[in-house]
């Protein structure tokens, strides 16, 4: 028997595009999917939409409903956690993808029966209709150890999304992750990142099936930020890096990628940490984070390993452990 698999979509006022969104998904040409909704909060009828046309489609689903609105990584655990199938895919509620996706990604990780697997995708330039391609820049006739597509990952070598990747269902559940609820920005390469350290193996597909979709709506949530927001938004994602640094510390076992996760990824957080006290004027707590032995270790630490792989990191640490007063004058204009 061909094995199930679930496709969760979290989506929040999303009625513009839904209805894209899962006629793409029901069209697949896998059969044995079930297609979980979970609306979470909407105030314009996204739930009611997504049953009339997934009640049409011929696919096994279901809606779940929050009460409050929880943010996406809420609504991601929760459908996780209805799910039935052997795999999962986190899909968004205003992207679609090729009819083959499924059964790309399901070749992908099956092959060699990988905790996880990935393809490209293309950004759907919505206003223009142009989609350039975001492709998976690897051999396809070499094997790549788990351990080094994660490195690849971290230091932006390769760019899979959250919504491009399978995962197994029992490799989730038997480590235990979940999306960080509240983080709103971060939380999906923070996932990854943590699931992709524990794989025993991950597959790819060079090809790009999924279609990330930018819209006038997304323009205008940025437009309408206040600043305020955006500082959030912001210590959100540094929040997010910290995390997956100290998870990988904790729980990788490979020796490289705890390396990576303290002598990279801590001071990548701490950068951008201290990008957040500076942007709020808050020189006290700048001067507070940045003389911290913790801080200036990680920053030391981060200056051998990312000259050769990301310049900015090193030009950053380096500026601050030298001229931390001129580095917080600069960012916080």
């Amino acid at each position: 028997m061909s094995k199930l698999v679930s496709i969760v979509v979290p989506a929040y006022n999303a009625a513009k595009r839904i209805k894209s969104t899962l006629l793409s998904i029901a069209a697949q040409d896998y059969e044995n999917i079930e297609i979980i909704v979970v609306d979470d909060g909407s105030s314009d009828g996204t739930g009611d939409l997504a049953e009339n046309v997934l009640r049409r489609s011929g696919r096994d689903y279901r809606i779940i409903k929050h009460e409050s609105n929880m943010g996406v990584s809420a609504a991601r655990n929760s459908g996780f956690g209805s799910t039935k199938g052997d795999y999962v895919i986190f899909f968004d509620a205003d992207d679609m993808a090729d009819p083959n996706f499924v059964s790309v990604l399901l070749d992908a990780v099956t092959k060699n029966d990988s905790d996880a697997a990935f393809c490209g995708y293309r950004i759907r330039l919505e206003n223009t209709g142009k989609e350039p391609m975001v492709p998976i820049e690897l051999d396809s006739s070499r094997h790549y150890s788990a351990e080094a597509l994660t490195a690849m990952y971290i230091f932006k070598r390769i760019r899979p999304g959250i919504w491009s990747t399978i995962f197994k269902t029992k490799f989730l559940k038997t480590t235990g992750l979940e999306f960080t609820a509240g983080c709103m920005v971060g939380e999906d390469t923070e996932f990854l990142t943590n699931a992709f350290s524990r794989c025993g193996s991950i597959g790819f597909s060079t090809a790009c099936h999924y279609i990330y979709v930018q819209h006038e709506d997304m323009v205008s949530k940025t437009t309408r930020q206040t600043p305020d927001q955006s500082i959030r938004r912001y210590a959100d994602d540094a929040g997010a890096v910290c995390r997956a640094a100290q998870y990988l510390a904790e729980h990788a076992e490979s020796p490289k990628l705890r390396d990576i996760a303290m002598n990279f990824m801590l001071a990548d957080g701490l950068i951008k940490t201290l990008n957040v006290a500076a942007r709020q004027r808050d020189q006290e707590k700048f001067c507070r984070l940045v003389h911290v032995p913790e801080t200036r270790r990680a920053l030391m630490a981060s200056l051998l390993m990312s000259l050769p792989r990301k310049l900015d990191i090193f030009i950053k640490a380096a500026t601050l452990l030298l001229f931390p007063r001129l580095y917080f004058t600069i960012r916080s204009k």
